[in-house]
């Protein structure tokens, strides 16, 4: 970790590259934006933990910086203004893309313009709650997930004295607990369960929690997760898990997965050791323009089925070209976008920034 002029965290953009990947991969065959003419969808749990680890990561930094940033002074409207020019230029172009499109797809159910109030307000999680999403923006339900969490959580930041570490504990175990509470009196189909499940503060608390013990630099925290055993069997749990080979109760796997993610973080930002280096530049790359590729890759998996529709070759062959093209063209338009679109953005928030940050999202 570099702290001079710019602070860097070793290896968060490589687990930001593995979350990305991994909410691609699980979704190229999902049902309703896809039809690649293939007899078998490819169901992988792995979307859902690649959305948990950027939910634990997201804690951690904004959680550091803004602990970093009480060093001086924290300054909420520039906090703000800095999401703001992060968060919104490709959330709204992809908006914006999509309604365009929409004049030309057949499909009624691609894009429901009076639904599309809950997208434009950050509510994206209530229609995905109830099930009456729209279908190509569907994923924007954990963008609006963590601008919910920044709604409140800078402020709890800035005006806590020496509680945090504990307001988080608490608010961590309160969320859980009602989740379970929810779900042994009315099941995981009920809507509180499905609301709480998806509405996932508590995992970005995980990360919270993390961060306010590695600032403190607490002995017993760092020597435990950054332990090469420890490192180990989370990377394993993490795999087993995101293949679905090993398999944990519903109600308890965000959870695990956030606690295996803070261990992963940690084991990389430590670095002494760490068992997988993620500071390689495939990783680098591929985890700068993750937000953008979480953003466009529905509407890539959903271009590109037609082309394939009608190719007759060795199924397996098919397969790797179809995942080969979407992951390519995926890299390809998110790189495009990030390059001559984001960064002016990025650079602007950069004026704004208290403390200087090179995985700042």
């Amino acid at each position: 970790m570099r702290l001079q002029n710019v602070i860097y965290l070793n290896g968060l953009n490589g687990l930001r590259a593995i979350a990305a990947m991994s909410v691609v991969i699980a979704h190229v065959t999902m049902p309703g934006i896809s039809n690649f003419g293939v007899p078998y969808r490819i169901e992988l749990p792995m979307a859902g933990n690649g959305v948990t680890l950027f939910f634990v990561i997201s804690g951690f930094l904004i959680t550091f910086l803004l602990l970093k940033e009480k060093e001086k002074n924290i300054s909420i409207p520039k906090f703000y203004f800095r999401r703001i020019l992060r968060i919104w230029p490709i959330y709204y172009l992809f908006i914006i893309v999509c309604i365009c499109m929409s004049f030309f797809v057949k499909e009624t159910n691609f894009f429901e313009m009076k639904k599309i109030w809950w997208y434009i307000f950050f509510a994206a999680n209530v229609p995905f709650v109830l099930k009456e999403g729209i279908l190509i923006i569907a994923h924007y339900w954990s963008i609006g997930v963590e601008e919910q969490f920044y709604l409140f959580w800078p402020w709890l930041v800035k005006l806590s004295t020496k509680n945090l570490l504990l307001i988080s504990i608490l608010l961590f175990i309160a969320i859980f607990s009602i989740k379970i509470i929810i779900w042994l009196i009315w099941g995981s189909g009920s809507i509180a369960y499905q609301a709480i499940m998806v509405t996932r503060f508590h995992c970005m608390m995980v990360g919270a929690i993390g961060s306010i013990l590695f600032i403190n630099s607490n002995r017993f925290f760092l020597k435990a997760l950054s332990n090469k055993i420890t490192q180990l069997f989370a990377w394993s749990i993490f795999v087993l898990m995101g293949l679905g080979i090993l398999k944990v109760p519903a109600p308890i796997s965000a959870e695990a997965i956030s606690f295996i993610s803070l261990v992963l973080i940690i084991g990389q930002i430590t670095i002494v050791n760490r068992i997988i280096n993620l500071e390689l530049k495939v990783f680098n790359f591929i985890g700068k323009i993750s937000y953008g590729i979480y953003v466009v890759h529905p509407l890539i998996i959903y271009l590109s089925s037609p082309l394939f529709v009608s190719v007759d070759i060795n199924l397996p062959l098919k397969y790797c070209l179809i995942y080969s093209w979407v992951i390519a063209v995926t890299l390809g338009i998110s790189y495009i976008c990030y390059t001559f679109y984001e960064s002016w953005f990025l650079n602007l928030k950069q004026k704004y920034a208290v403390i200087k940050s090179s995985v700042s999202r």
